[in-house]
């Protein structure tokens, strides 16, 4: 074996190692990425995302829940046609309008996790580990979110 067959060998497997140990490090790092807590001290809109949502944002969601809904109007002849007409609406209609809902100055995440905390007299809600719990309704129908 000549020494240039050695040194090109040499390299691929030096190559190679650190591929395998940067694939490797970047795979023990997602675990550690994905694990984010809500610090619920500093959680929440501010009070500049409350006003830049009054004064901008709902007169713009407003405007384009209107204009949705016109557009599902003016599509539905040709979303019946098309069978597609529940799409057409959930997309064009009730999104828009659902978005109007939102609390002010709130991510989407901000929203889902207010909306979680409200209290529901039907339901008693067990925390089994963290964060899975157990929600059983007073009608006998259990749920369990993982």
């Amino acid at each position: 074996m000549t020494v240039k067959a050695k040194t090109q060998r040499t390299a691929k497997r030096k190559f190679f190692t650190l591929v395998t140990s940067l694939g490797l490090m970047a795979a023990s790092m997602q675990p550690a990425l994905a694990a984010i807590e809500i610090d619920e001290t500093d959680f929440g809109p501010s009070y500049e995302t409350m006003v830049v949502d009054t004064v901008v944002g709902k007169p713009l969601q407003l405007v384009n829940a209107v204009a949705g809904t016109a557009a599902y109007l003016v599509s539905l002849p040709f979303s019946l046609i098309g069978g597609n007409a529940d799409q057409a609406q959930q997309k064009l209609f009730v999104e828009p309008w659902d978005a109007m809902g939102r609390c002010l100055g709130c991510t989407v995440a901000e929203d889902n996790y207010y909306k979680t905390q409200a209290v529901d007299d039907n339901v008693v809600r067990i925390v089994v580990d963290q964060p899975s719990e157990i929600l059983i309704n007073t009608n006998d129908y259990v749920v369990v979110t993982p």
